[in-house]
C-alpha cells in the first residue's frame, strides 16, 4: 500500500506542470529586447504637385520610383502581444518629379516609433517555440530629405512576418506603407490636392534578421485551477487504490478465519 501511494505521488511530481497559455509572468524592464537589421526595396510616390504637366506612370515597380535601402531597429516586447519598436531606415530614395531615374535620385532617412501587435500570441496563446508569427503595426515618425534639407512628419502601417530559427535568431519579412507631408521629397506640394494625393508615400518590402537580447521568452504562469483538478483526481485515485487494498485485506482475513474454523 505504501509503495502504491509513493508510485502515484512520484508520477504526479514528474509530470509537466500545467500552465495557462494566455497568461505569462512579465519580466524585468531589461528582458525581451531585440534588434533588427534589414535590406529593403522601396517604391516612392510624390504628391500630385510634383508632376503637374508631366506624364508619369503609376506602376509600383517602375525604375524611376524604386530604390534599395537599409533599416535597423531596436524594440521590446512588454507582453507576448504588445511591443514597441524604434526604426531607422533610408539612404537611397526617389523624389518622383519625372520619369528620369537620375533626376529623381535623392538621399533620405526616416525615424519612426512603431506599436507592434503579435496577433499570433493574442489569439492562439503564447508559445515561445511557435515557428511563424504575424505582427501588424502602426507607426508615426519623422522623415528627412538630405538632398534638399527638408523635414516632414509621417504616419504608416505595416505587417511584420517573423520565422523562428532558434532561441536567439529569427528571419523577418516586413511589408509597410507610409505617407509624409508633401515637402518630404523636397519638391514642394500642391495646395489643390486632397487626401493622400497631396502626400508623399513610400511602399517597402524588407528582409532581415531579428536577434533577441538576453532572455527573449516570457515565463508561463501555472494554471492553478487545472493543477487543483489534477491534484484532487490523484488523491481520489489514491483513495480508491487504498480502498481496494483494504477490501482485499478484509477478504484475506475472512478466508483465513474460515480456514481456521474448518481445521479439526
Amino acid at each position: 500500500m505504501l509503495f502504491s501511494g509513493m508510485t502515484v505521488i512520484t508520477g504526479a511530481q514528474s509530470s509537466e506542470i500545467p500552465s495557462d497559455k494566455y497568461t505569462v509572468a512579465i519580466g524585468s524592464f531589461w528582458s525581451n529586447w531585440f534588434v533588427q537589421a534589414n535590406v529593403a526595396a522601396s517604391s516612392f510616390f510624390g504628391d500630385v504637385g510634383n508632376t503637374l504637366g508631366a506624364e508619369v506612370s503609376s506602376g509600383l515597380t517602375k525604375g524611376f520610383r524604386t530604390n534599395c535601402n537599409i533599416s535597423v531597429a531596436l524594440g521590446k516586447w512588454f507582453t507576448p502581444g504588445l511591443g514597441l519598436r524604434t526604426k531607422w531606415s533610408g539612404i537611397w530614395g526617389r523624389s518622383v518629379v519625372s520619369e528620369n531615374t537620375h533626376q529623381n535620385a535623392m538621399k533620405y532617412w526616416t525615424l519612426s516609433e512603431q506599436m507592434l501587435f503579435n496577433v499570433s500570441n493574442m489569439f492562439a496563446g503564447y508559445n515561445e517555440h511557435r515557428v511563424w508569427s504575424m505582427i501588424p503595426y502602426l507607426s508615426a515618425g519623422l522623415g528627412r530629405n538630405m538632398s534638399c534639407d527638408t523635414y516632414a512628419m509621417g504616419l504608416g502601417v505595416g505587417l511584420l512576418n517573423q520565422w523562428r530559427l532558434n532561441d536567439k535568431f529569427a528571419l523577418n519579412f516586413d511589408l509597410s506603407w507610409s505617407y509624409y507631408e508633401p515637402d518630404f521629397d523636397g519638391a514642394g506640394g500642391c495646395v489643390f490636392a486632397r487626401g493622400l494625393h497631396g502626400k508623399d508615400r513610400i511602399v517597402s518590402a524588407e528582409v532581415g534578421i531579428t536577434y533577441s537580447l538576453g532572455s527573449g521568452a516570457f515565463n508561463h504562469v501555472p494554471d492553478v485551477e487545472t493543477i487543483n483538478i489534477l491534484t484532487q483526481s490523484q488523491i481520489d485515485a489514491l483513495n480508491a487504490q487504498l480502498a481496494d487494498e483494504q477490501a482485499e485485506n478484509a477478504r484475506l482475513r475472512e478466508q483465513m478465519s474460515q480456514s481456521q474454523k474448518q481445521q479439526p
